[in-house]
């Protein structure tokens, strides 16, 4: 509720806490999508790139603004976008073959841009303070669950793909791992049973501290101790405790909300999933 056309009330946030949080929710944003440029984003339609997600940004930013500036100038705004989804898809095939550093400073311009705006305006009652909110982090965040829920599509995909070469070789060597000792079916469901075993207190500990525990060992020291500790499970066994494992490392992954995720975080979970799953599967096509 709002005490007057300029002040929020103290129960809201004002546009100084608006915009600390959107500085928080964009560094985090940028971070994910210069980790892997070329990486093809799961949205809510058709994938698009980390640049088409920087341009999409853009264009609703300098949308935004063209709108309070119309108002600061006592102009005609914009005319109203009524397809979004119509427009979206204009604006995609427009930036198809936008280089990544060129659409990278596009938004980040018009997000300097919107934002000067709005301190312009001198205006900080709820209503408004809430619109701007939605565009500076509402509308990151919805975006950012479209990266997570693709990370999530992505490790369902990559696991289909090594339990199926694990099911169709379960006995005999498989591969050779850097170290130069070999691998069989059941070894690498054991493996990667444990490292996903491991990750749950590491993720727990992140979310309430900030801070990932550091491992107890070397990974060499981790790896060659649990092959030692599996050397007598079953193919069977170490099948059904890795997609149990697998399971539960999933939906740990979905429980976290958006505003907890961090790139380092994304890096953890992708690490000890995705990024695990396509390493074994690089060296089995390897030693094919």
């Amino acid at each position: 509720m709002t005490t007057d056309a300029g002040r929020a009330s103290d129960s809201a946030p004002t546009l100084s806490d608006v915009f600390a949080e959107s500085d928080a929710r964009w560094q985090r944003h940028v971070e994910l999508l210069d980790w892997q440029p070329d990486y093809r984003i799961r949205g809510p339609e058709d994938p698009f790139t980390p640049a088409q997600e920087y341009l999409h940004h853009a264009h609703w930013l300098e949308y935004a603004t063209a709108i309070v500036r119309a108002r600061l100038d006592g102009a005609e705004p914009p005319p109203r976008i009524e397809d979004t989804s119509a427009q979206n898809d204009a604006w995609a095939m427009e930036d198809a073959r936008v280089p990544h550093g060129e659409a990278k400073a596009r938004a980040e311009s018009a997000r300097i841009g919107y934002i000067e705006a709005v301190r312009a305006t001198g205006r900080g009652d709820d209503r408004f303070v809430m619109g701007v909110r939605g565009n500076l982090v509402g509308h990151v965040d919805q975006h950012f669950s479209y990266m997570v829920n693709g990370m999530l599509e992505h490790e369902s995909m990559h696991w289909e793909r090594i339990t199926a070469a694990l099911d169709s070789h379960s006995r005999g060597r498989l591969h050779r791992g850097e170290d130069g000792i070999s691998w069989e079916a059941v070894d690498i469901y054991a493996h990667l049973h444990r490292w996903m075993w491991i990750q749950f207190p590491r993720v727990e500990a992140y979310l309430e501290t900030g801070e990932v525990p550091e491992l107890e060992a070397s990974v060499d020291e981790l790896n060659a101790r649990w092959l030692a500790e599996d050397d007598r499970v079953k193919f069977e066994n170490a099948r059904r405790h890795a997609f149990r494992t697998r399971d539960r490392f999933v939906r740990m992954m979905q429980d976290i909300p958006i505003e907890k995720w961090s790139m380092r975080l994304v890096g953890l979970c992708v690490g000890n999933s995705v990024g695990h799953y396509q390493e074994h599967l690089n060296w089995i096509v390897r030693d094919a």
